[in-house]
C-alpha cells in the first residue's frame, strides 16, 4: 500500500474532482442477487475456548428462497480415550426426534432481501432434546435479521456441562449470511484510486491512497490523523484550539456480467481534540454501480455535538465547517 500526501492537489486530483460532480449522488445499485445462509453450533471446551463445531449451509438462494434442517448435537470418543470429540449430525430432511440430552436444533431461514452488506433473513429455530419427546419444544423463536456479509446474530444459547459429560460449559446457535461470487468473477482484482479531500476555511489537504482488492472482498482503509487550528477562543493555557480528525472506513465491489462495477464506500470520521478528551464520529456510505474508470465523491457528515459537549456551539460549528470528502476512482486489474 502507498501512501501519497500532499498540502494542495495537483492536475489528477482537480480532473478527479471536475469528473465526479456528475455523479455526486451516485445512484443506489439495484442489483438482483443471491445469498448463502449458514446455521453454525459453536460449543465452549470447559476451561477452554469457544470453536465452531459444525455447519449447516444452504446453496445460493434468490430472494424467497428457503432452507429447512436439523442439526443434532452429541459427542464421542476421542482418541485419547476421553468422551469429549464433537458429533453434530446435519440433515436436511426432519429427524426423528432428539437422540438423548444435548440440544437437536430444527432451523429454518428464508431470504428476504440480498444486498451488498445488507441480507435480510426470515428465521426460525426450535431447540429439543431427549427429555422434550413428543411434548413441546425446549425453546423456539421465530425472527428477522439484518446481516452483512459475513455478519453473525447469536439464535440460541444452552449450558450444557452437565448433559456434556463435562465437555463443554455450553453450546450456542448462530446464523450467518454471505453472498456468492459469480465463477467467471471470483478471481478478479479491483483497484481502487482513493483520495482524502479536507477543506478547512480556505486551506486544502489530500491524501491518497492506492488500494487493490478481490472480487467481492471488503478492504479497509484509514489514512491516519488529520490536524487542524479551529477558529475558535482555544483552551486556557493554549495557543490554538488543535482539532484531529480520523478518517477510516472500507471499500467492497464486484464486477459485474455488464463489465460495471457495483460499489459499497463506507467511512467514519472523527474529530478530537488534540490534548485529548471528549471524541465524536459520524458515519458516511455510498452504494452505486459505475462504470471501471468513472469517480465518484462521497461527502462525510461532521460530528454532532451530544451529552457534556453540547454546551460547545462555535466549536461544532467550526468543525461543519470543514468539508471532508472522499473521491474514488474504481479500475478492474487485468
Amino acid at each position: 500500500m502507498k501512501i501519497h500526501t500532499a498540502a494542495k492537489s495537483g492536475a489528477v486530483l482537480a480532473a478527479l474532482m471536475a469528473t465526479a460532480g456528475g455523479r455526486v449522488a451516485g445512484d443506489e445499485a439495484a442489483i438482483a442477487r443471491k445469498a448463502k445462509l449458514e446455521f453454525r453450533v459453536l460449543a465452549s471446551w470447559a476451561g477452554g475456548e469457544t470453536h465452531e463445531i459444525g455447519t449447516f449451509g444452504s446453496g445460493a438462494l434468490e430472494e424467497g428462497g428457503s432452507m429447512t434442517g436439523s442439526m443434532q448435537v452429541g459427542t464421542s470418543p476421542a482418541d485419547d480415550g476421553s468422551p469429549c470429540h464433537s458429533d453434530v449430525s446435519m440433515s436436511p430432511f426432519p429427524p426423528k426426534g432428539p437422540n438423548g440430552a444435548l440440544p437437536l436444533w430444527l432451523v429454518e431461514g428464508k431470504v428476504r432481501r440480498a444486498g451488498m452488506d445488507d441480507i435480510q433473513v426470515e428465521y426460525a429455530w426450535k431447540r429439543r432434546t431427549g427429555a422434550g419427546v413428543g411434548s413441546a419444544p425446549d425453546a423456539a423463536y421465530r425472527g428477522n435479521a439484518h446481516l452483512s456479509e459475513g455478519g453473525r446474530a447469536l439464535l440460541d444459547f444452552v449450558p450444557a456441562f452437565e448433559a456434556s459429560s463435562g465437555c463443554w460449559q455450553n453450546l450456542a446457535l448462530e446464523l450467518s449470511a454471505s453472498i456468492p461470487e459469480e465463477p467467471a468473477f471470483k478471481d478478479r482484482r479491483i483497484g481502487y484510486d482513493l483520495w482524502l479531500v479536507s477543506e478547512d476555511h480556505g486551506k486544502r489537504l489530500t491524501r491518497r491512497l492506492q488500494l487493490i482488492g478481490k472480487q467481492g472482498e471488503k478492504v479497509a482503509f484509514d489514512y491516519g490523523i488529520v490536524r487542524s487550528k479551529l477558529p475558535v477562543s482555544p483552551p486556557p493555557g493554549k495557543e490554538a484550539y488543535v482539532m484531529e480528525t480520523t478518517v477510516t472506513g472500507s471499500v467492497r465491489s464486484r464486477v459485474q456480467p455488464d463489465g460495471s462495477i457495483e460499489i459499497l464506500l463506507a467511512a467514519n470520521r472523527g474529530a478530537h481534540p488534540s490534548d485529548g478528551g471528549w471524541f465524536r464520529g459520524a458515519h458516511g456510505s455510498k452504494k452505486v454501480r459505475a462504470a471501471p474508470g468513472e469517480t465518484l465523491r462521497l461527502e462525510l457528515p461532521a460530528p454532532n455535538p451530544v451529552g457534556d459537549h453540547d454546551d460547545e456551539p462555535d466549536t461544532f460549528r467550526a468543525l461543519a465547517e470543514q468539508h471532508v470528502a472522499l473521491v474514488l476512482t474504481p479500475t478492474i486489474v487485468d
